[in-house]
């Protein structure tokens, strides 16, 4: 197979889809070629939160201005993206309290709706939940969860409706570059032509990376997530990130709860590892968290787990933008939050290759570069890494 395009997307996970919607809206030739099958990597893992608090102001400003595609998915992108509106509290421990308030107003600040909250306001939209370790926590009544697999398969088939191509079983196996520029990539499907190529390959990314002698500082995480079954009479609570316990957790539906922890990942597996083996102890160690916030859960079980793995730089923060040879584009190490802003980033990345500089958000920040100079991604209210 030989064929041309405008562009090659390499990766058909949320991040892939989302480039492949919007450039096929600007009227490109677009072809995704995915390894494995649509959203089999990180995406198709993801816990799929919607929410905007962060204590970076840009990627804040990139999941307030994603929110907008979600609440409104029909009318912009068409079919479904499982969003479930449930409010979203982000807890801190007392010691992170200043920050937590400087983070809220930053966040004022670019029109999303969030206050902080007392801990007494807490215990009435989550009448379950304990709330003597905290005072005041930062709540979004307007933030829920998504499911990213719908997600990312209405990105493509709106982006397959504007003329692009998706070859799933396709393995990248090199790129080609000529004169200083990138010319198209060879498969195990073919040869494949493009002025531009954009590396969207996830936890692949690295691997992807060195074939243009790139090389990306980014390692494999692995993240373990639990669907545990929820208590009768439990009463209805928000998604939530709970900072003080390192973890987090949301409804699933009016059956299940998800729950995960922010500690103790495993780090620098082959990119390709398929086993499903959790880190140690993790079941106990979730259960006894969670019980700490949501003491009803004591009465829960395990339904099922499953592991999920990104890429992740050293500041845990995405790379987007061009690298190495002309034409070549990152959008990868999105370290397990790039489902949230995948809508937006995928349309500013598209303006970055179009038009020369990414404008419905300014993610060039998120640049390359930033690792040589050591000029890495710091929040300005800064909590410091997600993943510990």
């Amino acid at each position: 197979m030989s064929q041309t395009y405008d562009a090659i997307i390499i990766g058909a996970g949320v991040m892939g889809a989302s480039l492949a919607f919007h450039l096929s809206q600007r009227g490109s030739k677009v072809v995704i070629l995915e390894k494995k099958t649509v959203a089999s990597g990180a995406t198709g893992h993801s816990s799929g939160l919607i929410r905007m608090h962060y204590d970076l102001q840009v990627e804040a400003q990139l999941a307030f201005e994603s929110y907008q595609y979600f609440a409104n998915w029909k009318e912009k992108v068409g079919g479904d993206c499982g969003f479930t509106r449930t409010g979203f509290l982000q807890i801190e421990p007392r010691a992170n309290e200043a920050k937590m308030r400087g983070n809220v107003e930053n966040q004022k600040k670019l029109g999303i709706n969030t206050s902080m909250i007392s801990a007494s306001e807490v215990k009435e939209i989550a009448p379950d939940f304990t709330t003597d370790d905290f005072d005041f926590a930062a709540y979004e009544p307007d933030s829920g969860y998504a499911d990213a697999t719908l997600t990312t398969n209405s990105f493509l088939e709106s982006a397959k409706r504007q003329g692009a191509t998706l070859i799933q079983d396709c393995e990248v196996t090199g790129i080609q570059i000529s004169g200083g520029k990138v010319n198209g990539v060879t498969t195990t499907k073919g040869v494949f032509f493009a002025p531009i190529v954009i590396n969207a390959a996830g936890n692949w990314g690295a691997q992807i990376g060195k074939m243009v002698g790139l090389e990306i500082p980014m390692v494999t995480w692995t993240h373990d997530v639990a669907f545990l079954v929820r208590p009768k009479g439990l009463r209805p609570f928000p998604a939530f990130i709970d900072d003080s316990i390192a973890m987090y957790g949301r409804p699933e539906g009016s059956s299940l709860v998800l729950a995960a922890l922010e500690e103790d990942s495993f780090r620098n597996e082959e990119p390709g590892v398929e086993s499903q083996k959790t880190a140690p102890e993790f079941i106990e160690r979730l259960i006894e968290k969670i019980c700490q916030r949501m003491p009803k859960m004591e009465e829960s079980g395990v339904h099922s787990i499953h592991v999920g793995r990104d890429g992740l730089p050293p500041d845990q923060r995405a790379i987007f933008g061009p690298a190495g040879p002309d034409g070549f584009y990152l959008a990868c190490g999105l370290s397990g939050t790039g489902f949230k802003t995948s809508p937006i980033a995928g349309r500013a990345m598209t303006e970055w290759i179009l038009d020369g500089a990414p404008k419905s958000v300014d993610i060039s920040s998120f640049h390359f570069d930033r690792f040589a100079s050591g000029k890495l991604l710091k929040g300005e209210h800064a909590y410091g890494n997600i993943w510990k």
